[in-house]
């Protein structure tokens, strides 16, 4: 799958220790994951893939193209106390209730 990635828009935010970033995707079949999206962004941006944070990525339709917005973070302790937890499934937590 060939995917290009252009910056947009960088702005730093010092008080969070974090760097908004926009950036414009082309792609040639389905829209590219969090995952990949994460890993082209901080290949782009020569930083680890662990820092970067993506919020959204706005598709349009009929077209192969996209809008990411994502967050470039100065260390990974800010990252972990900054960004949203994910939930976990609720039958994994009733999994572990039942095994306690």
């Amino acid at each position: 799958m060939i995917i290009v990635l252009s910056i947009v828009e960088k702005k730093e935010e010092q008080l969070l220790s974090r760097t908004l970033v926009k950036a414009s995707m082309d792609f040639e079949k389905s829209t590219p994951s969090y995952q990949e999206a994460a890993s082209l962004l901080a290949a782009s941006l020569k930083a680890d893939e662990k820092l970067v944070a993506i919020r959204h990525i706005y598709t349009h339709f009929g077209d192969k193209k996209a809008n990411v917005i994502a967050y470039l973070y100065a260390d990974e302790s800010k990252k972990q106390a900054i960004e949203p937890k994910k939930k976990e499934k609720r039958g994994k937590k009733a999994a572990k209730a039942e095994k306690k």
